[in-house]
This record gives C-alpha cells, structure tokens and sequence, in this order.
C-alpha cells in the first residue's frame, strides 16, 4: 500500500501553521507537526487528532535558529516519514531587539531564512524522491521594503525590528526563486506567498495596534499550493493574498540572490555550490 502524500509545515502550533497543519490533515494528507519545543508540539498534536479522528500525524521539535538542532530535526522527520510531498516554510519571527543566536547570527535572519534553508536541503532528496514535490515559502510583502545586507546580514551597524523582517522575507522569497530556478518543477516546484495581514503572534510582537484577519484565511494559499493537483502558475510565482503577484525588482537581482545563497550555505555549514 502506498504511503500518504506528506506535508511538513514549520511552524505549526500555532497561528497560521497550525491552521493550514489542520487542514490538510482534513483533506487527508499525512501531516508532520513542527515546533520549537515539545510540550507545544504534543498539544498540538492532541488538538488535531481531537479535530480529525484518525489523521495521520506526527510530531518534531527543533529550534530553526540552532543549526546543529535543525540537523537533528531534519534527521528525525527523515526517520518518522518515508516520503515528503510537501515542505511548508511557514515559521518566522520578529524580534523588537537585537539578538544573535548561538552560530553568531541574527535571530530573525536565521530563524526565518537561514534555517528554513538548511532544513530545504537536509531534505531536499527525500522531496525529489517523492516527485512532484512542493516547497511553500512564506514571504511577505514587506519584502518589498527589504534589502539584503550583504556586508552585514546581521545588521550590528543600523538594526531595527522591521529592516530584519523585511530582510529575512525577502531572503524567503529569494529561496523559493532560486528553488525554482534549479529544479524541473515536475520534480520540485517552488513556490511564495503573502498571506495577508493575519492576527497571528508575529503581527502582534511586530506590528501593534493592527489588525488582522483569521489564520484560516492566511492559511489558504499554502493549502491550496499543497493540495492542488495541478498549479497553473510556474514554479516560483509569487502570490499576494492568493493573486499570482510580480515580486520586487530585488527579489530578481541574480548578483544578490547568488551572494545570499553564498552566505547562506556558509551560515549553515553547508558545503558551497559549484
């Protein structure tokens, strides 16, 4: 018997992760859990077998901003799962302060980017050998703010809340492009997404006073990237609420998308590529 098309959604215990964890758990997928400690990943877990009697489920905890914990993450979904159709890059942070992380970089670039991108290539065999496969970053538009600070990624010289943000969205966005650019998308197809201004704990810890819409709706681009059959888009599509949107004119710029990508790998003790 064929094993379940299967999803790994970052951060899924709550807010807009968990959200679109419950639905496709409800549209039948087999569906890994994700979160930065245990006792919220096994509540979680608890909430969507209560939801969906019978869903096939399982739970990981690793902290994206811990490389060496990603790793051990990576190893464990690998162990857990036999295929993986679906990588939701969903988790993210917004952080008030400056803070680096125990591998001497920002937390909000490596908790958004560089560890959505190191967890990508850990399992990136396990997608291509599970063809078609999917990845779903979660950017922003505020990416349309943001610049890549190429000689300093962690912002020592003139940081703020938003110039991280923006940076590591736009950084997400670049990760999907350059996804889609080295893959045949019947293979691994890579796609970005706004989900609108949601009230979520990110938007209250970044953004406060506004208001935002139900998770369920910001959840319903990514469900509908991962449970469709076919995607008429091309592989890198940008989507804004859902409308396939042209990102912005950086998102594109080969010269810093390749010297991101550079420091990326570097960042996350990976091996340059040729």
């Amino acid at each position: 018997m064929a094993s379940p098309r299967t999803a790994l959604v970052t951060g899924s215990t709550d807010g807009i992760g968990k959200a679109t964890a419950l639905a496709l758990a409800k549209a039948g997928l087999r569906v890994v859990i994700h979160g930065r400690n245990r006792p919220k990943v096994e509540a979680a877990l608890a909430e969507l077998t209560a939801a969906v009697p019978g869903a096939d489920v399982h739970g990981v905890s690793f902290d994206l901003g811990s490389f060496s914990t990603v790793r051990r993450g990576a190893a464990d979904v690998l162990a857990a799962v036999d295929r993986l159709d679906v990588l939701v890059c969903n988790a993210g942070i917004y952080a008030n302060e400056r803070v680096l992380v125990a591998d001497g970089l920002e937390a909000t670039l490596a908790v958004n980017h560089v560890g959505h991108v190191l967890l990508t290539e850990l399992l990136r065999e396990r997608l291509i050998a599970s063809a078609p496969a999917r990845v779903i970053v979660v950017s922003s538009v505020a990416h349309t703010r943001g610049r890549i600070h190429l000689d300093d990624l962690s912002l020592a010289g003139a940081y703020t809340g938003y110039a991280a943000y923006a940076q590591s969205k736009l950084a997400n966005l670049m990760h999907a492009l350059d996804l889609a650019a080295a893959h045949d998308p019947k293979v691994l197809a890579a796609y970005a997404l706004h989900p609108g201004v949601i009230s979520t704990k990110l938007l209250r810890d970044g953004f406060a006073g506004m208001r935002g819409a139900g998770v369920s709706q910001g959840a319903a681009t990514i469900v509908k990237l991962a449970t469709a059959e076919a995607i008429s888009e091309p592989s890198g599509t940008y989507y804004n609420e859902g409308v396939p949107t042209p990102p912005s004119a950086s998102a594109k710029d080969p010269a810093v998308r390749a010297a991101l990508r550079a420091a990326t790998l570097a960042f996350a003790g990976l091996p340059p590529e040729a």
